[in-house]
């Protein structure tokens, strides 16, 4: 370590203006924060600062040098910062958001397991259809589906989400089943309050406009009027598997249904994530892979 020895003192003479302050932060004598700088511009063989009786100023040497020296230290503190959070037990308050149906049937219990596991946790969880600037409002995690719009947030995929159109045998018998895409222009497509469906095609989603005259922004309410055979709908699989599966109700265009939209943990960027949050994430992602994956 005899090359690194005076990177942590350089440091902090340049962030504290100079050396006797920095000798204060170090816990050190001015004479051993002396000493340890000009060692390093020794071994260095170059100037890395310029000192009077008051000032302590970087030459163009230093400049770059503090520069890396300054990321290596942050780096380090990183890392010991990671060895730690895998020691600890997360504790404290964890504030989630999380909308629609396979939040509140799957995310609900997935994040009771994780609190029954991890008791000195206090949780509270929002199910809003509201985007939410999770930043500005204080909370550690969303839950998000789809594609996502460009953000500095992070996100990390923790369950599939797949997209099936279909619609009741009963619909099917009196309007006929589309044979292409464009046949759906035909048909009383039952929507949420956007005018088009994400569809798959040549391994690209695309939006494919569709209309119809039933409008709402409750998945629910979109399956029980495809059911009572108002028309065809669009829902991902947790709405619609029991009804496929009993054939209430019928895919329709099944070559374009099944692909998957994902489901999403989104949380702010930060160097030090936290372990309560990275522990959750790890938790959500782990659950959904195993017997509880939907």
């Amino acid at each position: 370590m005899a090359r690194y020895e005076g990177l942590e003192t350089f440091v902090e003479v340049v962030n504290c203006g100079s050396f006797s302050m920095a000798a204060d932060k170090l816990n050190v004598s001015k004479s051993h924060v002396s000493k340890q700088i000009a060692r390093l511009e020794d071994r260095l063989g170059a100037r890395l600062l310029n000192r009077t009786t008051r000032t302590v100023k970087l030459t163009d040497v230093g400049s770059g040098y503090y520069s890396r020296c300054a990321q290596i230290l942050a780096d380090l503190e990183e890392a010991e910062m990671a060895i730690n959070n895998l020691q600890q037990t997360p504790r404290g308050g964890l504030k989630i958001t999380a909308a629609g149906t396979f939040a509140e049937k799957y995310i609900g219990p997935a994040v009771a397991d994780f609190l029954a596991k991890y008791p000195e946790l206090s949780i509270e969880i929002n199910f809003t259809s509201r985007t939410l600037d999770i930043v500005e409002e204080g909370y550690d995690l969303a839950i998000r589906f789809g594609r996502l719009q460009d953000s500095s947030l992070i996100a990390r995929k923790i369950a599939p989400r797949r997209l099936y159109m279909c619609a009741s045998p009963a619909y099917l018998k009196k309007y006929g089943s589309p044979e292409k895409l464009e046949d759906l222009k035909q048909h009383n497509c039952l929507r949420g309050f956007l005018s088009s469906w994400q569809i798959e095609v040549d391994k690209e989603i695309v939006n494919h406009k569709v209309s119809g005259n039933w409008r709402t922004n409750n998945g629910n309410t979109l399956l029980v009027a495809a059911e009572k055979g108002i028309g065809i709908v669009q829902l991902p699989h947790f709405y619609v598997q029991e009804q496929l599966a009993s054939g209430a109700l019928v895919e329709v265009l099944p070559e374009y249904n099944g692909f998957d939209t994902s489901t999403w943990a989104v949380y702010p960027h930060n160097r030090h994530l936290s372990t309560k949050v990275r522990m959750l994430v790890d938790f959500l992602i782990e659950y959904f892979q195993s017997d509880n994956a939907v």
